[in-house]
């Protein structure tokens, strides 16, 4: 499998920004394009661990040059797709369980450095349960501010669940909220009842199902989509000036749906993975002073 861009439909009509590595999305620069980074250069690999499939990206100097998906603890897929780069270091962070074989076999390329909800962050966290803080919402957290310094931040992550995170514009965690995802809905309502069958909802339902299956597609797709708008009005009542960002896997089939002045950014988690090691790296001194393991929140474990 190659790396790819990953590009929202033109006729989107939402605000999109340009990634680091010189992809433009949507309208603001016609055709994708993507930079051809000579291989001789070290790179940080970067692994978004979710619970089926893993996004991995390729920085060099913090910025995200190429990116890819492949399914969980596919080594050879993962060696095909680096093959002829320089691997300085492989970062990653999970919402899946652990998977001691897979991380054992990234050691062969780089050291592996695991990024968890409690690893060192610039961003002061008001969480009351720190310890249980997702690594992925740490990181989408301080992607987010990265983007937007100075503003208030609400970040919506659509994948199996769907998270909502929160950040102030003095670089507080505030927090957010957390709710079952599409397939999540889908697989729930077909388990626990004892006749509706499992549907994978259509890309655009009709607002009317006019058969159970596609009543079941149209109420978890506009049940989303209504949870989305509503949160977002709530937000941008308590906090005006609020930057609204939507990433995970169905973030451009539900951003269709909502109003303008939505950024989209698919890669936001593996950009906030990357900003989390760069974080840690500067606060033990230079670029290869740290030792590889899980980062505790006091620093790399030795």
């Amino acid at each position: 499998m190659d790396f790819q861009s990953i590009a929202l439909p033109a006729e989107l009509r939402h605000r999109t920004l340009s990634t680091a590595a010189g992809t433009v999305f949507g309208e603001q620069g016609g055709k994708d394009r993507q930079m051809n980074e000579p291989a001789q250069l070290e790179m940080d690999l970067v692994l978004d661990v979710g619970n089926t499939r893993t996004k991995i990206g390729l920085f060099r100097a913090g910025r995200l040059l190429r990116w890819g998906t492949l399914a969980n603890g596919d080594m050879a897929a993962l060696r095909a797709m680096v093959a002829g780069q320089r691997i300085a270091h492989v970062i990653t962070g999970s919402t899946a369980a652990p998977d001691p074989v897979f991380t054992e076999a990234l050691g062969t390329l780089a050291p592996v450095f695991t990024i968890t909800g409690s690893s060192p962050s610039p961003l002061r966290n008001a969480y009351a349960t720190p310890h249980s803080l997702g690594a992925d919402r740490v990181a989408n957290a301080v992607g987010a501010m990265r983007r937007f310094p100075g503003r208030a931040v609400l970040v919506l992550d659509l994948g199996t669940c769907i998270t909502y995170d929160l950040c102030l514009p003095d670089g507080t965690y505030a927090g957010g909220g957390i709710s079952p995802g599409m397939r999540m809905r889908a697989r729930a309502m077909n388990t626990y009842s004892a006749r509706l069958p499992l549907v994978e909802p259509a890309e655009i339902p009709t607002l009317v199902g006019t058969s159970t299956t596609s009543a079941l597609s149209a109420g978890i797709h506009f049940g989303i989509l209504g949870e989305l708008e509503g949160y977002l009005r709530r937000f941008r009542g308590e906090y005006p000036g609020l930057a609204a960002v939507v990433t995970g896997g169905d973030a451009v089939r539900f951003v269709r749906g909502l109003e303008s002045g939505i950024f989209a950014l698919p890669q936001l988690t593996l950009e906030g993975y990357h900003a989390l090691f760069e974080h840690d790296r500067s606060l033990h001194g230079a670029r290869g002073t740290a030792g590889p393991g899980a980062f505790d929140g006091t620093g790399p474990a030795r």
